[in-house]
């Protein structure tokens, strides 16, 4: 919701990021927060509460429905714990890992981007079979930039593109964004936190840049 405004943003004067899950939010000194922490700990920060007045704010339809959804999820969760204990054993970490699985995704998406380059917001990853698979989420760097691009055009977006992604230094990886930690060139935390652009756009344009799409 909040996260393509924010873009995996830096905090600012205020301590906070706009962007909820930004890998920098519990981070320390402008760096990423380290992978494990980020993605086993996520879960525990989720706000329901305040994703609902958020939902509500702009469509109080949608809110309504989240709310529901939820009721049902936790009604369907505690009628089969009652019926059988064992239900609650076996889904419980599934439901965990789960969710442990999108924020690790979601860490190597944003891993290695600059945050002040709406061109390198994102980090992608060109593996074919990832891409057929996972309807082409590996260009996330594209996606940050046009978000309103259909996927099965991303490719013709990126070739667009592709030198002005180059002059601004977008992050590629070899394997897909889970595995990201297998890359070769993956950099330190504190190498990512100096990352900066050649052609820095301040915040002002990158609202602009936003606005076209």
């Amino acid at each position: 919701m909040q996260h393509h405004k924010g873009n995996a943003d830096r905090p600012g004067k205020n301590g906070e990021t706009v962007d909820w899950i930004s890998i920098y939010k519990h981070g320390h000194d402008g760096d990423a927060e380290h992978p494990l922490k980020y993605t086993f700990l996520s879960f525990f920060r989720e706000d329901p509460k305040t994703v609902y007045r958020e939902l509500k704010r702009k469509n109080p339809r949608d809110a309504f429905w989240g709310v529901a959804e939820l009721t049902l999820f936790v009604s369907t969760f505690v009628i089969l714990g009652v019926l059988n204990w064992r239900y609650i054993c076996f889904l419980v970490p599934f439901w965990y890992l789960g969710h442990c699985l999108f924020y690790l995704n979601g860490y190597y998406r944003h891993f290695g981007g600059n945050p002040d380059e709406p061109l390198a917001w994102g980090v992608s990853s060109y593996d074919k079979l990832y891409n057929w698979v996972w309807f082409f989420n590996g260009y996330h760097a594209e996606h940050h930039f046009r978000p309103k691009v259909h996927w099965t055009r991303t490719q013709t977006l990126r070739e667009r593109i592709v030198e002005q992604q180059r002059v601004a230094g977008v992050r590629v990886i070899k394997p897909p964004h889970a595995l990201a930690f297998l890359d070769p060139d993956l950099p330190s935390l504190k190498q990512n936190s100096r990352q900066k652009s050649n052609g820095r756009w301040n915040l002002k344009s990158a609202r602009l840049q936003e606005g076209a799409n």
